[in-house]
């Protein structure tokens, strides 16, 4: 389950990485304004199906503002790359304290669904909560209608051609600003999903975004920058080592997701499935 938590969050931001090029600090808050629309939705509607409809399409909105509000500004600028890190990272200082103004410094409560509540069977001594299942059914399921748009349709083909060699694809005469602002978008909104699936099972927090953040960095350095695969493979495996050395000790988990990281890189630089020169520039 922490993988597939995992996965999500860290997809757009390798993908977003991969095309544009930026170290995208603001991914985190994207994650918890999903949980906070989600939240927000249940309170007015009382639908937590509804919640994982609209808080995506809201955050995704909220992407775009950002996309073409601000980073579009810095695009061809002298060090382009290390200005989107400054701005990103002043965005996730920024908005947090925004959603602490606007919702309070409290959590807020966010309720497991009443059909997903209970436990569908036990393994072992292991009761196996049926939220749990479904937030791995849901992943499931989304991960190859992701695959499929990303390989299999034409703005699939842009972004992966676009993070080749993006110089030709605006050579081609494609619209590259309108692509970036898509997958931007797309990147917000999976990362919102993910929040809305997780906020049940922590606290919908300002500072939530800045804790998941840390991890999908490690999964995307692992699994290879702008890679679909290297995404799926080292979110499994970072939330699998976070979950089994978290069962010994806590703080342990954090010291061995670090060590992965270090030697997945002494092995292999551009991680398990990573392109060979991907981050070079």
């Amino acid at each position: 389950m922490n993988g597939c938590i995992l996965i999500l969050v860290a997809l757009g931001l390798s993908i977003v990485f991969g095309l544009m090029g930026i170290i995208n600090f603001a991914h985190g808050i994207f994650y918890m304004l999903g949980a906070y629309a989600g939240w927000l939705t249940i309170h007015l509607t009382g639908s937590f199906w509804l919640a994982l409809l609209t808080a995506p399409l809201a955050v995704g909105l909220v992407g775009v503002l950002v996309e073409r509000g601000v980073l579009s500004r810095i695009y061809g600028t002298k060090n382009a790359n290390f200005a989107g890190v400054l701005v990103t990272y002043g965005l996730a200082i920024m908005i947090p304290d925004l959603v602490r103004m606007t919702f309070g410094r409290p959590g807020k409560p966010f309720a497991i669904p009443e059909a997903l509540t209970g436990s569908l069977f036990r393994l072992g001594a292991l009761d196996v909560h049926a939220y749990r299942v479904f937030i791995l059914a849901v992943t499931a399921g989304l991960l190859p209608l992701l695959w499929i748009l990303l390989n299999r349709t034409n703005l699939g083909l842009v972004i992966r051609a676009g993070t080749s060699d993006n110089l030709m694809v605006q050579l081609l005469g494609i619209n590259v600003a309108r692509t970036w602002t898509t997958t931007y978008a797309l990147g917000a909104a999976l990362a919102a999903f993910a929040g809305v699936i997780t906020a049940p099972l922590v606290a919908v927090a300002p500072e939530m975004g800045g804790l998941v953040l840390i991890e999908c960095f490690i999964v995307t350095v692992v699994g290879g920058m702008g890679s679909f695969l290297g995404v799926v493979a080292g979110g499994l495996l970072i939330g699998e080592t976070l979950a089994l050395t978290g069962m010994l000790y806590d703080v342990l988990a954090d010291v061995v997701i670090y060590l992965a990281m270090a030697l997945v890189l002494l092995v292999r630089p551009r991680g398990l499935f990573g392109q060979e020169g991907m981050s070079e520039e």
